[in-house]
Parts: C-alpha cells; structure tokens; sequence
C-alpha cells in the first residue's frame, strides 16, 4: 500500500499525519517506510530526532524529482509506504501520485484551507488521466467539532468531488508533542483523544485500498 498526503497549502498538518500514520502501520507490524519528498524536510527531521532517542519505528527516507522512477525499487521490501509530498505542485508531487494507491489529501477548516483545496483536486485530476484507478480521499485535519465552521466545512469539502473519511482530526496538541519527541501520537503514553482519531483514519485508509483490490483482482479473474 502507497499512500501519497498531498495539499497545495502549507500548514495544513500534512507532515505531521504522514509521520503518524506511518508509525501507526509501524506499530500494526507492517514493514513501513516513510518517504520524505518536501524539501522542507520535516518527516526527515523527525526520523533523526527518533534515531537520537532511540525510538523503533518506520524507515526513513529522502527522496528528490527521481521519485517516480526510484520509488518502486525502495518500496519493494516494505507492506506500506507513506510519501509526504511538497507543498506546491512539483515534479516530486506528480511522481508520488503516479505510484501511488491512495491520495490523501488534508484540509483544515479554514477559507484558505479550502480555496487551496481546489487547486490540489486540480492537481489529482490532471493525474487521473494517467492513473485512472487512483484512490483519492479528503480528511478534515483541524475539525472544530460540533460547531458551525465545522459543519460547513465538511460540506464544502464534500463538494470537491471525493470521498471524505468519516474520521477527522481535530485540533489537539498532542500530534504537535509526539513528533518533538520523535514519536507518533498512536505511541505517546497521552495521546488520549488524538491517538483514537489517528487509529480511525488508518483504519479507513486500509478499508479503502483493501477493498479497491479486492475489486480489481475480482475484475481481472
């Protein structure tokens, strides 16, 4: 399973999910690699903050604008791959799509969070044409919930065209803490309310991949 986390704003928390969803699949016993294309470098950052400390927990890599064609050799010894892509349309962006099984694309619940949205659906679309079975799926990172903002953001989410996952992130601390700390916030003693949250988005992810090959192996046959 290949899971590209792509937006074309910055600070919306697609760092920080990538890093936790790939130590949760970790802790699940999956062979796990975390890819770092963004050239601002904080997945890797991560990765040797946990090195320091001595944490166990996913591979990871840097990888530039050979991502498309070095991608599927590095990825060949690991169950799931997780690539934390630019935050602007580049070469590596297009190329972690093309590999990719799934785009996951975060959205907090800002105006400005939402007018990137639509640049980023432009960008998968345009993608689409070449890869055609790629999943895409929205997850509301930031969720202020059970307000107004939040039920209108998850409304004009839905108008984007692609599946939201019915878990959402809100806004807690703790994703901020694990990562300093070179962990997940599925692995930190405190991840209370946070940690749940993480643990159900994997869990829609995997449905969703599990399913779309399911689907294409039943098709084949």
């Amino acid at each position: 399973m290949i899971v590209a986390l792509v937006s074309q704003k910055g600070g919306c928390g697609k760092s920080t999910l990538a890093i936790s969803l790939a130590v949760e699949w970790h802790r699940r016993g999956f062979r796990t690699l975390l890819v770092d294309a963004d050239p601002q470098g904080t997945a890797l950052a991560w990765g040797e903050v946990a090195a320091e400390k001595g944490r166990k927990g996913p591979t990871v890599i840097a990888m530039g604008d050979n991502l498309r064609a070095d991608l599927p050799g590095l990825s060949k010894g690991y169950e799931v791959t997780v690539i934390d892509t630019p935050g602007r349309q580049s070469k590596r962006t297009i190329g972690a799509l093309v590999r990719a099984d799934l785009a996951l694309i975060p959205c907090g619940p800002s105006p400005a969070d939402l007018w990137a949205l639509g640049e980023t659906v432009e960008l998968v679309q345009g993608v689409e044409e070449l890869r055609p079975d790629l999943l895409t799926a929205i997850v509301v990172n930031g969720d202020q919930k059970r307000t107004a903002l939040s039920k209108a953001t998850k409304k004009a989410v839905a108008a984007a065209g692609y599946p939201v996952l019915g878990a959402s992130l809100g806004q807690r601390v703790a994703f901020a803490e694990a990562v300093a700390a070179g962990k997940g916030v599925t692995s930190i003693r405190d991840g209370g309310m946070a940690a749940n949250e993480l643990r159900r988005v994997a869990d829609e992810i995997e449905s969703m991949v599990e399913e779309a090959k399911g689907e294409g192996a039943a098709h084949v046959a």
